[in-house]
C-alpha cells in the first residue's frame, strides 16, 4: 500500500490548499477565456448590467467591438452594480473550485482518518486487540504508533489479570486440599482420642499424639500461608541488622534435628569460615533457609543424605543444601520456584505442601539483593543462596516492593 511522504501534517494541509486555489484560479481563467472566445463566435456583445435603460446595449460602428464581452469600451459603460455582480460570480466560482480540488486532493487523507477512527471502534466494540496499520509518517501516523502501544499495554493488562484470577483460583484449591485434609485427621484423632469406653489409656494417648502432629503440620501450612500472603501483597518491611550468617545457618540445621532423626537421614554441615557477618532481616533468612532443608528432608529421604555448606567468598557467601534423592527433570527446574508449582503430583503426607516454600524462599533472597538457583542431576540436587557482603546499613526500615523486585531480576 502507498504511504504518505510528509512528515508533518500541516506542512501537507498547506500544500494542499496552495495547490487547490492554484487549480481553481487556473480553472477560472481557462473557463473566461473560454466564454470570452464563444461569445466572440456567436457575435455576442453586453454592455451593462443593473440599469433598465442600459439592459441592451446598442452595436457600435467599429467592428472590432463587435462581439467582444470584455472590450474595454463595453467594460468603461458598465455600471457599479454590475461590476459587483461580476465579482461576486468570480469569487463564487473560485470558492466552488477550490473546495472542489481540496476535496478531491485530500480523499487519502480522510481514508486516513477514517481507517484509523474504524480500527479504534473495532478496538472498542470488538474482541479487543488487533492493530493499526500506520500508513502515514506525519502526526497521524504517530496517534496510529501510539494507539498501537495502548492496545498492547491493555492486552498485557488483561491477560495479567486473567493470571491473576488463575493464581487466585489455584490458590483456593490448594488451600483448601491442604487444610482439609490435616483438619480432618485432627477431628478424627481427637474423637478417637475423647472415646474412653472403646480405647483404653494407652491408646488414647497415642491417638491424642498423632492429633498434635496433624495440628503442628496444620500450622506450619497456614504460617506458610501467611508469610506468601505478606510477600506477595506488594510491599513488605525489613528489619535488617547485623546478623552472623554461618551461626544462623548452624541453629537451622540443629533444629531439624528431630526431622533427620525420624526419616533417617545423615546430614553434614561444612563450611569455610566460622563466622560472617551481614546486615539482614535474621527473621526472613532463617525463613529462607528453613524452606530449602525442609525441600531436602522431603524429596531427598531416598538418599539418606544431606550436605549444608556455607562457603565466603571475596563479594557473597554462599549457602548450599545438596539432597541425594530423585533427580529433578530439565522442565521442572526452570518453574522449581514458581508458587504452587510441585514437581510430584501427588499430595502425600510426606511431600504434600502448598508448592510455596521454594516460591518464598526465592522472593526473600531477592529482597536482600541475592540470587538463588538450583541444579539436580545424579550427583545431587543444590540449591545454592548467594547473599552479597557489602551491603550498606541503613538506619531506617526499608519498604520494598517484591514485584518490582522480581522484574528486575528477570531484566538482569
Amino acid at each position: 500500500m502507498k504511504r504518505s511522504l510528509f512528515k508533518s501534517l500541516r506542512a501537507e494541509l498547506i500544500l494542499y490548499v496552495a495547490v487547490s486555489m492554484f487549480l481553481s484560479v487556473i480553472t477560472e481563467v481557462v473557463c473566461g477565456v473560454g466564454l470570452y472566445i464563444l461569445s466572440t463566435a456567436l457575435g455576442i456583445s453586453y454592455g451593462g448590467y443593473g440599469r433598465r435603460d442600459r439592459m441592451i446595449d446598442k452595436f457600435t460602428d467599429s467592428a472590432d467591438e463587435r462581439g467582444k464581452i470584455f472590450n474595454y469600451q463595453a467594460i468603461k459603460r458598465w455600471d457599479k452594480n454590475t461590476l459587483i455582480f461580476l465579482m461576486l460570480v468570480i469569487l463564487f466560482f473560485l470558492f466552488l473550485f477550490f473546495v472542489m480540488y481540496f476535496m478531491l486532493i485530500t480523499r487519502k487523507l480522510t481514508a486516513d482518518i477514517g481507517y484509523i477512527s474504524g480500527s479504534i471502534a473495532h478496538m472498542a466494540f470488538g474482541d479487543g486487540g488487533g492493530r493499526i496499520e500506520v500508513r502515514r509518517k506525519d502526526e497521524i501516523g504517530e496517534i496510529a504508533i501510539q494507539i498501537n502501544r495502548m492496545s498492547e499495554k491493555l492486552d498485557a493488562l488483561m491477560k495479567s489479570e486473567r493470571d491473576a484470577l488463575q493464581t487466585n483460583k489455584d490458590m483456593i484449591t490448594c488451600v483448601a486440599h491442604d487444610l482439609r485434609t490435616p483438619l480432618t485427621s485432627v477431628i478424627g484423632y481427637l474423637q478417637l482420642a475423647a472415646d474412653m469406653e472403646k480405647y483404653d489409656e494407652q491408646e488414647r494417648h497415642k491417638y491424642a499424639e498423632i492429633a498434635m502432629r496433624k495440628a503442628n503440620r496444620l500450622q506450619g501450612l497456614i504460617e506458610e500461608l501467611f508469610s506468601y500472603t505478606k510477600l506477595m501483597s506488594g510491599e513488605i518491611t525489613l528489619h535488617r541488622s547485623e546478623i552472623d550468617i554461618v551461626k544462623l545457618v548452624e541453629q537451622m540445621v540443629e533444629e531439624f534435628y528431630p526431622q533427620f532423626h525420624e526419616n533417617e537421614l545423615e546430614y553434614e554441615l561444612l563450611q569455610n569460615v566460622s563466622s560472617c557477618i551481614i546486615y539482614a532481616d535474621g527473621e526472613l533468612m532463617a525463613r529462607a533457609v528453613q524452606n530449602l532443608i525442609s525441600n531436602a528432608i522431603k524429596y531427598g529421604r531416598d538418599g539418606k543424605r544431606v550436605f549444608v555448606e556455607v562457603e565466603k567468598f571475596e563479594k557473597e557467601i554462599q549457602i548450599r543444601v545438596t539432597n541425594f534423592g530423585l533427580v529433578i527433570p530439565k522442565e521442572s527446574l526452570e518453574r522449581i520456584f514458581d508458587r504452587f508449582y510441585r514437581v510430584e503430583d501427588s499430595r502425600s503426607v510426606q511431600t504434600g505442601g502448598t508448592g510455596l516454600g521454594l516460591n518464598i524462599a526465592r522472593q526473600i533472597v531477592l529482597l536482600h539483593d541475592g540470587a538463588i538457583k538450583v541444579e539436580s542431576d545424579t550427583d545431587g540436587t543444590c540449591f545454592t543462596i548467594a547473599l552479597p557482603l557489602n551491603i550498606e546499613k541503613k538506619d531506617k526500615k526499608e519498604l520494598v516492593g517484591i514485584d518490582e523486585q522480581i522484574n528486575d531480576e528477570i531484566k538482569i
